[in-house]
């Protein structure tokens, strides 16, 4: 596919690097996905960090990879003592995805330190700017892999989460250089986090629909998965009357549906199925098994819960329909995270000094910042996405818009470390 190339007309050195990094990265991608693919722990991933590394080190920053391969840059600050601001997202993608989603974060936050070095300014408090693992997530189940590790919750549970062939996330992460063996490496210490600031594109489309240039997130969504298995009865397609079949498709179908009915019933809960299959393909074969898998996602738990119940009680309603039988195991249940509120506001104090009214608004994706907000105080900032779109080829978000969150990060980096220590701050 064509590779286009962001604009560089007119912009000063810090959009030329940032729009050059955005190129370099688009470059590193997998010929065989569709999309700026750069799957965790694939060929692609393993170079786009090298790179990334690479950049941290000429930033003037103290750089090494953790144990999973999570990247990660120190600025030392002027006293020794103070805890770290954490800046940062992650470079991997899902697959067929696009070129801004994590990627703006990551380089955004080099940024920052490429800003501090070339004004000759020094924090007080050490800044850590960090490429994180895997966010994305992987076929054995697993998402925010580094950020899980740095947050002391990859356990040997995750660790040996298996995908269909039977190779463990283990597996994965040693098959692309990593030691998953010294996992507990990479766990930061309690009180070692002031602060962490993500700067992310938005992947919705509220901050485009008003016209805000700047969004602050007051909470990141929860999510439910689950897996339907359908158990029906196999038949002649011909010859089994309508009335009397036991069809698992069917009843498969009706539960997709009941996905995006139930989902679209609340003002800010979706469900999505991610697969539909059967043990019988033929079409002159009535279906007598199916597995579905899907989501729910909502900013409250007690709505997933609700959500949960409603799904249950409409395959109850299928399997009736159909004179079938259905098995529905709920995954896992991440709750919503409701980020730091006094640093929100220190990150809308910021959006304001450069010139920006920042957005209130929750996320319906989950980010890294999940995990590190059990480390500290998480705050994150967001940039518009055109026609709301992510995950998809068509991605894109305005380089001035990359610019104006890199902007944002700065100035809240350094209104964090100029906030004095104890009266509520972070830190």
């Amino acid at each position: 596919m064509t590779r286009t190339v962001v604009g560089r007309g007119g912009l000063d050195p810090e959009a030329s690097w940032l729009a050059a990094g955005l190129d370099h990265l688009a470059g590193i991608v997998d010929p065989d996905l569709p999309g700026w693919s750069r799957v965790g722990f694939s060929e692609q991933d393993v170079a786009g960090r090298a790179w990334v590394a690479a950049q941290m080190r000429e930033a003037g920053l103290e750089t090494h990879v953790d144990a999973v391969g999570t990247v990660i840059g120190v600025l030392p600050g002027s006293s020794p003592s103070a805890p770290a601001i954490v800046v940062g997202s992650h470079s991997d993608t899902v697959p067929g995805g696009g070129r801004f989603d994590g990627v703006v974060g990551v380089l955004g936050a080099i940024e920052v330190a490429r800003a501090l070095r070339r004004s000759g300014t020094r924090l007080t408090h050490e800044l850590r700017v960090v490429d994180f693992a895997n966010e994305e997530g992987n076929p054995q189940g697993v998402k925010l892999v580094g950020s899980r590790a740095i947050a002391g919750g990859l356990g040997p549970d995750l660790l040996g989460a298996t995908d269909d062939t039977g190779t463990t996330l283990a597996d994965l992460i040693a098959g692309a250089g990593h030691d998953p063996a010294a996992v507990a490496s990479c766990r930061w210490r309690p009180g070692e986090v002031a602060a962490y600031l993500e700067l992310h594109v938005e992947q919705g489309p509220v901050l485009e629909q008003q016209g805000a240039s700047i969004g602050v997130v007051t909470r990141v969504c929860g999510i439910s998965t689950f897996v339907l298995d359908v158990h029906g009865r196999r038949d002649h397609a011909g010859t089994m009357p309508m009335d009397r079949r036991s069809d698992a498709m069917c009843c498969a179908a009706d539960a997709v549906l009941a996905v995006q009915r139930i989902a679209a019933a609340g003002a800010d809960t979706v469900g999505t199925v991610g697969a539909l299959t059967t043990t019988s393909p033929l079409t002159n074969t009535i279906s007598e098994q199916a597995r579905l898998t899907g989501e729910f996602r909502s900013p409250r738990l007690d709505v997933l819960r609700e959500l949960q119940r409603q799904y249950a009680e409409a395959v109850a309603q299928a399997d009736a329909r159909h004179r079938t039988t259905s098995d529905l195991t709920w995954g896992h249940t991440d709750p919503p995270t409701v980020l730091d509120a006094a640093l929100s506001d220190v990150v809308a104090g910021s959006a304001a000094a450069v010139g920006h009214d920042a957005v209130r608004l929750y996320s319906g994706a989950t980010h890294d910042s999940v995990e590190m907000a059990r480390l500290g105080p998480a705050a994150m900032v967001f940039v518009p996405s055109r026609d709301g779109r992510s995950h998809c080829p068509q991605e894109w978000t305005d380089l001035d818009d990359v610019e104006h969150g890199v902007r944002v990060l700065l100035q809240a980096v350094l209104d964090v470390d100029a906030l004095p220590a104890g009266a509520g701050r972070p830190g």
